[in-house]
């Protein structure tokens, strides 16, 4: 049985109100904005040691998603990587504020399947994901039975079966006959279903869709599930500073997280069950079939709740097990509470095994492409702006022109262990180029378009190279200046005539 929002919160007080139960508050999602800021790890501690921070390899999408719930995202996602022979942190879990909470209602998500015969429908956004600006997007297929959670956070996932889409929503609200929403993304469904270094944003404050991690409608029943899970914490469990597969953080994490010694984790934290985890002893069969499947692939740490500690399920999926048939389960409380103890957080592994069960090193951040085309672009030596940048395409989209063009942006190097993890929607590096790597420069796109990559002293009192002007299809190589301070310059150079679209990207050589 399904709850209003406000019974359920009744439903959690009693719960944690109850002599055998920790106390905890109400759950729900985390109240504040997306994720906000920037790719930096923060090092390990001896009070809260974390793994080395990796990235996943993305295959090439595919157009046919299949039905399978194991098939969302890439062979190689996180979501779908067992580690092997993990080694469990100490950190516990507070006691206060974090009710263990199975959460399919108010502040959970829903993925909509759409098919060729729906409609297309305009949604007004405040903000499109890393494209750093408001605006409008049509989504060509709209289920019409689309219905966003009911919480404040209004999350929903649109997933196209047509062209292999996934469309993520933050604050999905339909008034007065048109949609609005707070945040939008676009990603593949085959992709790593997190962020990337030059585009780490989405509608969760890791980075990541709400789609992952998810237990689905179609997953009850399972003996385990084929994927991790999805986990909020209150943030009195927090410790800034995210690590992977994680590529944000609450913009007030540097502030807002204040977990403390021996009970915090950073964003995107896994957390798994010893091996010696006594499964059989739960009472119900869905808390045995989360704790197998926290056994063998653990659950993220994605979001911030207010006073629970969530386990992300489909919206009305039945995972939750608090009321059945209107009547209270006495299991499902004490199940969560064992569950929520015994997790701890995996500090090391010895490697990854794939979906299929196949070995893989996932790709450092450092070796992704560090430049993103967004940002402020500003007209240069007199010239009219042009064009736009469009994170779903990852290209800068330059209209015809009937003159020659040139615009140019900024980008600063900057301090990685700043608290202020908002400089990525700044004039800043979202992760600095390595001081004395040498790297490969590529532009990729298409038309009669150039850019160039200029690296000058902060002060521009000294010049340490350039790429020259590169169009679609040419690369130089850059040895990046040993000086840690220092401001890169980006030009763009459109002639007169079509269309045309570029973007750079700057990788490990």
């Amino acid at each position: 049985m399904e709850l209003p929002d406000f019974d359920r919160r009744q439903l959690l007080a009693f719960l944690s109100s109850a002599p055998i139960l920790a106390l905890g508050g109400c759950g729900g999602g985390s109240g504040a904005a997306p994720a906000t800021d920037s790719v930096t790890v923060v090092p390990a501690s001896a009070a809260a040691p974390v793994a080395t921070p990796v990235a996943v390899v993305t295959p090439a999408p595919s157009t046919t998603p299949a039905s399978s719930s194991s098939s969302l995202f890439s062979a190689q996602s996180a979501w779908n990587a067992t580690p092997v022979n993990p080694v469990l942190g100490s950190d516990t879990l507070p006691s206060a504020n974090q009710t263990p909470w199975v959460e399919e209602g108010a502040y959970s998500s829903k993925i909509f399947r759409a098919v060729a015969s729906d409609s297309p429908m305009t949604v007004t956004t405040d903000d499109i994901a890393n494209q750093l600006e408001a605006g409008t997007v049509t989504i060509p297929r709209f289920p019409a039975a689309t219905m966003p959670a009911t919480g404040q956070d209004g999350h929903c996932e649109i997933l196209d079966t047509i062209d292999g889409t996934l469309h993520s929503f933050y604050q999905l609200r339909k008034t007065a006959g048109s949609w609005h929403a707070g945040k939008y993304a676009r990603t593949s469904w085959q992709g790593s279903g997190w962020g990337t270094v030059a585009n780490p944003d989405n509608v969760r404050a890791a980075g990541c869709s709400t789609a992952g991690g998810l237990l689905l409608a179609s997953e009850l029943g399972l003996d385990i599930v084929p994927h991790a899970l999805a986990i909020g914490m209150d943030k009195n469990a927090f410790m800034p500073g995210p690590i992977w597969p994680a590529t944000l953080e609450d913009y007030t994490g540097a502030t807002t997280y204040k977990g403390v010694a021996g009970q915090r984790f950073p964003m995107g934290a896994l957390l798994m069950l010893p091996a010696s985890f006594d499964v059989d002893k739960l009472g119900l069969a869905e808390s045995r079939a989360i704790a197998r499947t926290l056994k063998k692939y653990g659950g993220y740490i994605v979001d911030a709740t207010v006073g629970s500690m969530n386990i992300y399920a489909e919206t009305g999926s039945g995972w939750n097990k608090s009321m059945v048939d209107g009547k209270y389960t006495a299991s499902f409380s004490p199940d969560m509470q064992a569950i929520k103890a015994a997790m701890r957080q995996v500090v090391s592994q010895s490697g990854y095994l794939d979906r299929d069960g196949t070995p893989f090193t996932p790709t450092p951040f450092r070796a992704m492409n560090l430049l993103s085309m967004r940002g402020l672009w500003q007209s240069y030596n007199g010239s009219k702006v042009f064009g736009r940048y469009d994170a779903a395409a990852d290209l800068y989209q330059a209209e015809a022109t009937a003159d020659a063009r040139t615009i140019r942006q900024i980008l600063y190097t900057h301090d990685e262990n700043d608290p202020d993890r908002f400089k990525w929607k700044k004039q800043s590096w979202n992760l600095n180029p390595e001081p004395g790597a040498k790297y490969s420069v590529r532009a990729i796109g298409d038309g009669d378009i150039m850019a160039t990559l200029s690296v000058k002293k902060s002060d521009y009192k000294a010049n340490y190279g350039t790429t020259g002007k590169l169009a679609p299809g040419q690369s130089a190589t850059f040895t990046w200046p040993t000086d840690s301070g220092t401001v890169t310059e980006i030009y763009l150079d459109k002639p007169a005539g079509a269309a045309a679209n570029i973007r750079l990207e700057l990788v490990k050589a």
